[in-house]
């Protein structure tokens, strides 16, 4: 676990260059675009702009720590150099299922009323995709940055433009 650690903490110091940069988001906004058409479908994605501004810095805010920062840190830094360690050809697979699972945990156990969306199946659809798609940019671009960051801006557009849910 140690290892795991500091791997992760290395994953934090390495800022990547501008070629993964654009490799991230080129993946990540065909990926975005897709999860939006399927949330639009299944109700959990609509058109809707919030103008409060303290609301809006709450989000910015909020949304980088949780679920931005921590859940990379969780899934694509500790958990996924855990994992390697015992599963190379495998770790990606099973820390992005298990991010998948995540999210119905917390429907269950401590997450918000708003959090039952988390139990559809097409929100597992999204959440694996987005795993698949952040677990790669994680191990091309050796840093930890651009999943974070992405997580935060897709989830801070979700919730600012398109209707997401806050706490």
């Amino acid at each position: 676990m140690l290892s795991a650690l500091k791997q992760t903490w290395q994953a934090l110091t390495v800022w990547p260059e501008g070629k993964h940069w654009r490799s991230a988001f080129a993946l990540a906004v065909p990926t975005f675009l897709v999860i939006a058409g399927i949330g639009y479908l299944s109700g959990w994605v609509a058109p809707a702009l919030v103008t409060d501004p303290v609301l809006i810095g709450k989000v910015l805010l909020l949304i980088f720590l949780v679920p931005a920062l921590v859940e990379e840190l969780l899934f694509r830094g500790v958990l996924l150099a855990w994992l390697t360690r015992w599963s190379p050809r495998w770790s990606g697979w099973l820390s992005t299922l298990l991010f998948v699972a995540w999210h119905p945990l917390l429907a269950l156990t401590i997450g918000p009323p708003w959090a039952a969306m988390f139990l559809q199946p097409s929100f597992w659809i999204a959440t694996f995709l987005i795993g698949i798609i952040f677990t790669h940019i994680r191990i091309v671009s050796g840093s930890l940055w651009p999943v974070i960051l992405i997580h935060w801006l897709a989830v801070v557009i979700w919730k600012l433009f398109l209707g997401g849910p806050f706490y």
